[in-house]
């Protein structure tokens, strides 16, 4: 899809607050607020927008430890241990990588105790050949916009 600069701009302003008004955004882009919600729409309908969310600080919620895990898994086991880590609550991102494994999991927990019972829980999935778990101690930057 062809993103003129209007599209892009319009982009990065929800990017940063999606609840900002059509008003608003039609005032800095310097269009109209029907031509807002036009383009809105039709970058929802061809899904370059996936989604509206509140964006949530975990800590506040007490979830305070953040881990990424590398797995390996057995030949022709990477699809059901997907299907499996993708109904933990606890698992934010699934990734298949090339490298030392065949998944990069990154989750979040209360702490190191939950997290050892989840890794232990992880251990018993069928296709599971190992894994290594790399703890966060601080993150420098985290986000899911992206930038045009």
């Amino acid at each position: 899809m062809e993103l003129d600069e209007v599209d892009k701009k319009l982009l990065g302003l929800l990017q940063g607050d999606s609840k900002v008004s059509y008003v608003r955004l039609a005032k800095q882009l310097g269009v109209s607020s029907s031509g807002i919600h036009k383009r809105v729409k039709r970058l929802t309908d061809a899904g370059v927008i996936q989604r509206f969310v509140a964006v949530v600080d975990p800590q506040i919620i007490g979830k305070k430890l953040k881990a990424f895990i590398g797995i390996s898994t057995l030949p022709g086991g990477c699809k059901e241990v997907i299907a499996q880590l993708s109904r933990r609550p606890e698992v934010l991102e699934i990734h298949e990588v090339a490298g030392e494994h065949d998944l990069f999991v990154k989750l979040l927990t209360d702490d190191t105790l939950k997290l050892n019972k989840l890794l232990h829980e992880m251990d018993r999935i069928q296709g599971v050949s190992s894994s290594r778990t790399l703890i966060v101690l601080k993150t420098e930057k985290e986000t899911s916009a992206v930038k045009f």
